[in-house]
C-alpha cells in the first residue's frame, strides 16, 4: 500500500478555496458547498488510510456514508482560504465514525460528524475493511488518543424543551 505517512497527530489536514459557484444569494458560501468542502477532507482522509481512488477501482472497496450531522458556526466569502481538519473518533471494523472541522485560518466555520461504512462496489454491500486499511484506522485513532474531545462532537438538533419560541 503506497499511502501518505500518518499524520502525528492523527488528525488529516486538506485545504480548500470558496469559488464563485459556491456563493449562495446572502453572498457567502452556500450550506451545499460546506458538504463540498468536508467532501474534500473526507478525499484527503482516505488517501492517508489507503483508499485512494486507485485502490478503490482496483480492490472494488470504498465507504459509503450513512448518517452525517453539520453545525455551522460562521460564515465563508469568497476567494477565502479553508482548512479542514479530519479525524476518526471510532471504529470497529465496518464502520468509522468521522469528525470535521472547516475553519478560515483560526476562526472555526462548521463541523460535521458522519458515520460511514465500508462498502463493496461491486456487491453493492458492506463488508470489513481490509486489513491493511484498518490496520491504518487504528493508527490513527492512537495517534490521537491525547487529544481532547471535540467540543461540538455527538451534538443533536433540537429546540429545547420547555424552552418559549422567540
Amino acid at each position: 500500500m503506497s499511502a501518505p505517512n500518518l499524520p502525528a497527530d492523527g488528525i488529516v489536514v486538506s485545504h480548500a478555496t470558496v469559488l464563485p459557484e459556491w456563493l449562495d444569494y446572502n453572498g457567502h458560501m452556500n450550506v451545499a458547498y460546506y458538504l463540498v468542502a468536508f467532501e474534500t477532507g473526507i478525499d484527503a482522509y482516505k488517501e492517508v488510510v489507503g483508499m485512494d481512488l486507485a485502490y478503490i477501482e482496483r480492490e472494488g472497496r470504498s465507504t459509503v456514508a450513512l448518517e452525517s450531522h453539520i453545525t455551522f458556526q460562521n460564515e465563508a466569502m469568497l476567494g477565502e482560504a479553508l482548512r479542514i481538519e479530519t479525524r476518526i473518533v471510532d471504529f470497529d471494523g465496518k464502520r468509522a465514525h468521522i469528525y470535521q472541522e472547516l475553519f478560515r485560518g483560526e476562526d472555526l466555520l462548521a463541523t460535521q460528524e458522519t458515520l460511514s461504512i465500508s462498502f463493496d462496489t461491486g456487491a453493492r454491500r458492506t463488508c470489513p475493511f481490509e486489513d491493511a486499511v484498518a490496520e491504518r484506522y487504528r493508527a490513527l485513532m492512537a495517534a490521537q488518543a491525547d487529544l481532547p474531545r471535540p467540543k461540538w462532537l455527538g451534538r443533536s438538533i433540537g429546540i429545547g424543551k420547555g424552552k418559549p419560541a422567540g
